[in-house]
Order: structure tokens, then C-alpha cells, then sequence
């Protein structure tokens, strides 16, 4: 998979932990919110931390542990499925977590700007996607009527010619 952010792909070294914790944690994992909330020392650990935040769970489960966050990763599990958007919206506007927020999933590069926009910083997508397709898609639109977490300026229902 190839991680793209601003339009480029970039690095990626976050590790996904499955089922059980190591007896050490690598240097950027990312867990289950279930596991995450049976780490017992989370307070000792002083490395990059992920999550990985089903569309069909509460964003309110991660609220104590956002000081220790980095990255949290929202899923789209299926094209039809826009849960991730408004999970994505709610972190940064009521939780107000500044960290990373991934999107991986069923994505179309059409969703690009979208995604930006409710406030996701970073998009996993398959290796033989079309990056040309992400890349124009990014910027495709360039007036946005709806409200954005982007602090951009609004353009009202008449455009200003």
C-alpha cells in the first residue's frame, strides 16, 4: 500500500498490531482501540502511538488517550459507507486532535478533496492505484460551499464574479 499526503506519496513506518501486544512495542505501531485500552503503562510510553477506530465506534472512546496519540486511522469499509467522513469531522472539531488522521478502505481518488476537507491528513491507497488520478483530484475543486475544518474562507450560495 502506498501512503499518500499533500497529493505525494510518502514513507510510511507505522506497523499494525493484530490481535496481541508485543512484549515490546515496535517503533510506531498501531493498535485496536481494543487494544489500546489494555495497555496498563500507557502514561511510560513516550513513542509515536496509533489507533485504528472502526467507522461503527464512538470517537468518545479515544478521548483519553488523545494526549498519547499520533496517528488514528479511520476505515471505509465499503465505497457506500460515509461514517469514516463524519468520525473524521467530529476528531478534529470536538476532540480537537491535530495529529495525523489516515483514511484506508474502499476510497475513490474522486473522494480526495472531500477527504481533506472533514480533515484527514493522510490516505492509504493501493500500490497499483493511479497517482495521477489523486493527484488531480486533489485540487479539482477550487471553491468550496460547504463548511470545512481547513479554517478557509467560505463562499456563500451566489458566487462573487
Amino acid at each position: 500500500m502506498l501512503l499518500l499526503k499533500d497529493g505525494e506519496i510518502i514513507d510510511n513506518p507505522w506497523i499494525v498490531i493484530e490481535n496481541n501486544l508485543p512484549t515490546s512495542l515496535p517503533d510506531y505501531p498501531i493498535l485496536s482501540q481494543t487494544l489500546l485500552s489494555t495497555l496498563d503503562n500507557i502514561d511510560k510510553i513516550h513513542q509515536p502511538l496509533g489507533v485504528l477506530l472502526p467507522c461503527d465506534q464512538d470517537i468518545e472512546h479515544l478521548r483519553p488517550y488523545l494526549e498519547k496519540l499520533s496517528l488514528i486511522v479511520l476505515e471505509f469499509p465499503s465505497f457506500k459507507d460515509g461514517r469514516a467522513f463524519s468520525q473524521a469531522r467530529q476528531i478534529r472539531e470536538h476532540l480537537k486532535f491535530t495529529g495525523e488522521l489516515r483514511a484506508i478502505g474502499h476510497i475513490l481518488p474522486d473522494q480526495y478533496q472531500f477527504l481533506t476537507r472533514v480533515g484527514f491528513t493522510t490516505i492509504l491507497i493501493p500500490d497499483n492505484a493511479n497517482i495521477a488520478s489523486w493527484k488531480d483530484n486533489r485540487q479539482h475543486f477550487t471553491i468550496g460551499f460547504q463548511s470545512s475544518v481547513l479554517k478557509e474562507p467560505k463562499q456563500g450560495l451566489v458566487r462573487k464574479l
